[in-house]
């Protein structure tokens, strides 16, 4: 009886994995490009809401309450997107997702254009655009592995993460340039642009019918979300790998929130609050960061995930110990260079190691809680970071989270490097 489950099995398998064959590289191509659109108008928006409330307030505590309107919605909602990835059709559910996020993005913006300035209002929209990341991430992830051959995944998400770099490049220019300018709420006209035409490419991939029984057929027979979370979770933290590297991957970023959240405020405090160096502040990450998005996309394969990511832990954390030594801009910009080189390599190496590790059906469940202990992490540090930056010299936030974070990096490494393994069964 049990030959037999593996037979049909390995044949369904066979099956899904001709079926992603034959237009991996048209889907793959729409759903990058898709993704990347979206990334264009959330970051242009990120940036204008980060910039025009650290320029009207120049305060620790309201950075840590625009932090946590980007960051908390996420965690309050990524659990039960886990689920609904894992018992959908991933990429109608991407789209009802970033649709409805852009309809009330605009209308809360219609708001602001009209008259209501307060800046409630745009941690509103922040909260919101929140809410749809929180479903984007882990059905993004989730849906890449369904579209692409395994052999390409090294590939495609070094590739992603190359177009990223090169578009948040961009971004922070534009932004800038239409904040200064034209003003923030023509940032929103670009998001609702944007937005339209990457769900017009999302509608051109077809998901063949075989890979859709699959993951219907995987997704188990419990109908409880609750139940299905517990199982997420369960799954996650009864495994001895997974649970050591959500554990430490989030204490890792615990210590990377004061360098991403409140390097704004600390160039406008250290350096002057003119938009521009604003703009070279970011502009020098995404630089940083395209060199990290190359080097993971010129590799066929990475052997070895937990070295690559614990190295990169650890320039991480000797980036941010010297952004906080007193020095010139140009040589804080470069060490922010050389922290934007790290950070794709961290994300894209553990997005790479879970869609080759996890199975399909507790994919998305698995990408929700790495969603949260990564990124969603932030607005629990913050919590902590942001009124302590009104007290404490952000400097000293730099330098003893980076020394903290090349402890983590060893630990990570010792933890894990000899439990890297073939994929869960």
């Amino acid at each position: 009886m049990m030959a037999s489950s593996n037979v049909a099995s390995n044949v369904s398998n066979g099956l899904v994995n001709a079926a992603i064959e034959k237009h991996w590289q048209r889907n793959t191509g729409l759903f990058l490009a898709a993704q990347n659109f979206f990334l264009f108008g959330s970051s242009s928006v990120f940036f204008a809401i980060l910039w025009y409330i650290a320029l009207k307030t120049s305060s620790g505590t309201w950075m840590m309450l625009a932090t946590l309107a980007q960051s908390l919605p996420q965690i309050l909602v990524s659990l039960w997107a886990g689920v609904w990835a894992d018992r959908s059709n991933r990429r109608n559910l991407l789209m009802w997702a970033t649709g409805m996020v852009t309809v009330v993005t605009l209308g809360i913006a219609l708001m602001f254009y009209f008259g209501w300035r307060d800046l409630w209002l745009l941690l509103l929209i922040a909260a919101v655009r929140s809410m749809g990341t929180g479903v984007e991430m882990p059905v993004g992830n989730a849906l890449l592995p369904q579209l692409t051959p395994r052999k390409q995944l090294t590939r495609m998400n070094g590739l992603n993460q190359l177009i990223n770099a090169i578009l948040l490049l961009i971004t922070p220019i534009v932004s800038g340039l239409i904040l200064g300018k034209l003003g923030i709420i023509f940032i929103f006209v670009v998001d609702v642009v944007t937005a339209g035409v990457g769900l017009l490419l999302l509608a051109l991939i077809k998901v063949d019918p075989v890979v859709l029984d699959q993951q219907k057929a995987t997704a188990g027979a419990v109908t409880s979300t609750l139940s299905q979370i517990g199982g997420g979770l369960k799954f996650t933290f009864n495994h001895s790998f997974m649970r050591w590297f959500m554990i430490l991957i989030a204490l890792a970023f615990i210590m990377v929130a004061p360098s991403s959240q409140l390097s704004t405020l600390f160039v406008k405090q250290t350096f002057g609050s003119r938009v521009m160096l604003l703009t070279l502040n970011e502009l020098l990450w995404t630089a940083g960061a395209t060199i990290g998005g190359i080097w993971i996309s010129s590799h066929q394969q990475i052997n070895h995930k937990v070295p690559v990511i614990a190295v990169a832990l650890a320039v991480s954390g000797v980036a941010f110990f010297a952004m906080g030594i007193p020095e010139p801009f140009a040589v804080y910009l470069f060490f922010m260079f050389v922290s934007g080189i790290a950070m794709p390599i961290i994300q894209a190496t553990s997005n790479i190691l879970i869609q080759e590790t996890v199975p399909s059906n507790m994919m998305g469940r698995v990408f929700s809680i790495f969603q949260i202990v990564s990124t969603g992490i932030y607005p629990i540090a913050m919590l902590f970071f942001g009124p302590l930056a009104d007290v404490v010299a952000i400097k000293w936030l730099f330098m003893i989270t980076g020394i903290l974070l090349v402890g983590i990096a060893w630990w990570f490494n010792h933890t894990l490097a000899s439990r890297e393994q073939a994929p869960i069964k």
